[in-house]
């Protein structure tokens, strides 16, 4: 079929030939819109004929030359495409990956190489570069290229669509997935295995359920619909979206202090040249549609005195009381995360729109400082709860949540977060040297931490 669309290309002058092309690429295109891969490949090869070295064509007949199989007829197209097109990232990629099948790995390692020059967000040339990395020797740059691949394709939604892809394809990104769940399982067994030994394995038996989800195990699912974390689920935990007050008795110190704690925060409020925007992330970011109102906003912002993990010292030192005060509680303490503690100020009219935290192992509390008449509430998986001054409100950020400040005031808590209390001792230790171990390996191989990735 190929053969007899050549002669019949060739049978034309060449410039009716190169006036073809267009009619020929818009049968191309309607061709594959019906799945006639049989005559697709005719009329690319009448296409690649008419304009010699076409890059669409070319990059079409080779990949369906390596698709049969036919590595060299695959290599020869990309070949015919580069001569016309020396720089197209598709073709490069192309000729790299006939290469690799013919087992020309110098050749195929400096094609890949050139189509991510040419092309750095090309994921297929990536996820076939770890693969040949890993078969050259090279298994730490293969792990590092392939966390980036994969990395970048899940926050493309990529992967959502794997399933349609080729086999070959499919290979290569499962390939890649493996590989970094086994290299990421050593991390945590190693981080995890004193623990182990001290605590015995049932003590950790929902910890490891839990992180099982990051080393393609299954991963246990919560039961409320309106509950998804979107880093990491502890199973067994109860279903409580709210958590009574009383649970809490070390917060009755706090409540007391709300007056001094106040009088501190309205100093701030005078000139605010420290508050942040709470939510700052790139505009291409995958949440940032959800946040489009508050990013980088005023609208919502922050006073911390302690983020992801770190002391503000001066903020801390500016308001003595309030320091004071945080450091009278069992806060969260979890290297690069935790404590989180500042003064959130939600402006008028500000809505914070429905959203989940990261874990559900956490729980976070608001000690109302500033609340204008007619304010608002916050709603936690539906039920919405209006703060009080000097009242905390303790809930669970893993379930849907949402605020609003419907005043022409500004509204102010002071918020932090604490252990959920129905981890034990033990799972506290085990959930924070886990996430250490998973932030650690992610950025030694060049990707993000999965907690603030996800947040």
């Amino acid at each position: 079929m190929i053969g007899r669309a050549f002669r019949w290309a060739a049978a034309m002058p060449e410039s009716v030939r190169a006036a073809a092309v267009p009619a020929l690429l818009a049968q191309l295109r309607a061709a594959l819109a019906r799945g006639d891969a049989g005559d697709a490949e005719r009329l690319a090869a009448a296409v690649a004929d008419a304009d010699p070295g076409h890059e669409a064509a070319s990059a079409y007949l080779s990949t369906q030359a390596r698709l049969r199989g036919d590595a060299s007829t695959a290599l020869m197209h990309a070949e015919q495409g580069l001569r016309a097109h020396p720089t197209s990232a598709l073709l490069l990629f192309n000729r790299g990956a006939a290469q690799f099948d013919r087992d020309d790995l110098t050749d195929a390692m400096a094609s890949l190489q050139a189509a991510l020059c040419a092309q750095p967000d090309f994921l297929l040339a990536r996820f076939w570069l770890g693969s040949l990395q890993q078969q050259s020797g090279q298994a730490e740059a293969s792990l590092h290229t392939r966390m980036h691949a994969l990395t970048d394709a899940e926050r493309q939604g990529f992967l959502l669509g794997a399933a349609q892809l080729p086999a070959e394809a499919r290979q290569h990104i499962d390939a890649a997935i493996a590989a970094v769940h086994q290299a990421r399982a050593r991390a945590l067994t190693a981080a995890l295995q004193p623990l182990r030994e001290r605590h015995g394995d049932a003590a950790l038996q929902r910890v490891m359920q839990a992180l099982g989800r990051h080393v393609g195990h299954p991963a246990p699912r919560p039961s409320n619909p309106l509950q998804e974390p979107s880093f990491l689920f502890l199973p067994g935990l109860p279903d409580r979206p709210w958590w009574p007050r009383d649970d809490f008795p070390f917060l009755a110190a706090l409540e007391a202090a709300t007056d001094a704690i106040r009088a501190e925060l309205m100093d701030v409020l005078v000139d605010e040249e420290e508050l942040v925007p709470y939510i700052d992330m790139p505009d291409a970011a995958p949440a940032a549609a959800t946040w489009r109102a508050l990013n980088r906003s005023p609208r919502w912002s922050g006073y911390h005195f302690y983020r992801d993990g770190t002391r503000v010292d001066a903020h801390c030192q500016r308001c003595p009381r309030t320091a004071a005060a945080l450091e009278g509680l069992p806060l969260l303490r979890l290297p690069g995360h935790g404590p989180e503690a500042m003064f959130s100020v939600l402006r008028p009219g500000a809505h914070i729109p429905p959203h989940t935290g990261v874990i559900n192992g956490r729980l976070t509390v608001h000690l109302p400082l500033v609340v204008p008449p007619d304010c608002g509430a916050l709603a936690v998986a539906g039920q919405a709860r209006p703060w009080q001054e000097g009242h905390c409100l303790v809930f669970d950020d893993s379930y849907v949540h949402e605020a609003w400040n419907r005043s022409a005031q500004t509204r102010v808590v002071l918020l932090f977060d604490v252990w959920n209390p129905a981890l034990t001792p033990a799972e506290r230790d085990a959930l924070s040297a886990g996430i250490v171990a998973l932030g650690a390996f992610n950025r030694e191989h060049g990707a993000g931490d999965p907690m603030h990735a996800t947040a």
